[in-house]
């Protein structure tokens, strides 16, 4: 960027991330700013944050959007730069950034960018994961959070620009983890889906998930994937049979 170019804050939520945080702070060097909020981790990711020069904070977790609008409202500057501990910038997406100019940055509130993700030690090229664009940089000051607890995500006022490279999301999850976040992610889609007066239907637990499954695999080419095209289709579909049979006992207080 050039010299009268904004600056940039790079914010991160962590809880428990000490084998992968410091990949993702390094990629971050070259950032004006690094914040860390932390719900209050037990490992080592404190002292990791606190060794390499972040700005580290503790905040209880209540939920993504609160915690992650809470680490944005600590950022010095107004252009923020979001990430999460299991990404990483790559290099060609670095210099996209640093590419910017002034009257992009008047021209543009947001920019997005592909996300990659490696998954049991393989790039997926498909399976509804690759393209999978992210705004990730953004003026705060231009626009809002969602509602949403889960899949939150900030809202521009104005137009989005894709720019070119990767943020590498390093998902390298074993299969009872996976599990365990699909579920904890239902939930929380359900809640959400409730308190917004949506309500299950039986096609939503008996066609949806066939449908997400077939999505996945077939439309969006995850059988190029192997067996981890598989598996990312295969969760696809729990995830979306579990989300709402969860709404079905919320809205009809099963539980």
């Amino acid at each position: 960027m050039s010299n009268d170019s904004p600056k940039i804050s790079a914010f991160i939520i962590t809880k428990n991330e000490s084998a992968k945080i410091s990949d993702c702070l390094l990629s971050l060097k070259w950032a004006d700013e690094i914040i860390v909020v932390d719900d209050f981790s037990t490992d080592a990711t404190p002292e990791i944050c606190r060794g390499f020069g972040a700005a580290f904070y503790q905040h209880t977790f209540s939920s993504f959007r609160n915690q992650k609008n809470y680490a944005m409202s600590l950022a010095t500057h107004e252009w923020v730069l979001e990430l999460d501990a299991d990404e990483r910038i790559s290099d060609e997406m670095r210099n996209s950034i640093l590419a910017l100019t002034a009257d992009d940055l008047n021209r543009y509130d947001c920019f997005a960018f592909k996300r990659k993700t490696r998954f049991w030690g393989k790039w997926i090229k498909h399976s509804s994961f690759y393209p999978d664009y992210k705004s990730r940089l953004y003026c705060r000051t231009r626009g809002a959070w969602n509602n949403a607890s889960v899949h939150e995500r900030f809202i521009p006022d104005g137009n989005t620009l894709k720019l070119d490279g990767n943020i590498l999301h390093e998902q390298d999850l074993d299969l009872l983890t996976y599990l365990q976040r699909i579920a904890r992610y239902a939930n929380m889609s359900a809640t959400d889906y409730f308190a917004n007066g949506r309500r299950a239907k039986w096609h939503h637990v008996s066609i949806r998930p066939v449908t997400t499954f077939s999505h996945r695999y077939f439309i969006r080419l995850g059988f190029l994937d192997g067996v981890q095209g598989f598996v990312i289709s295969v969760m696809g579909a729990l995830g979306t049979f579990i989300k709402y049979m969860r709404l079905y006992e919320i809205q009809n207080k099963l539980k």
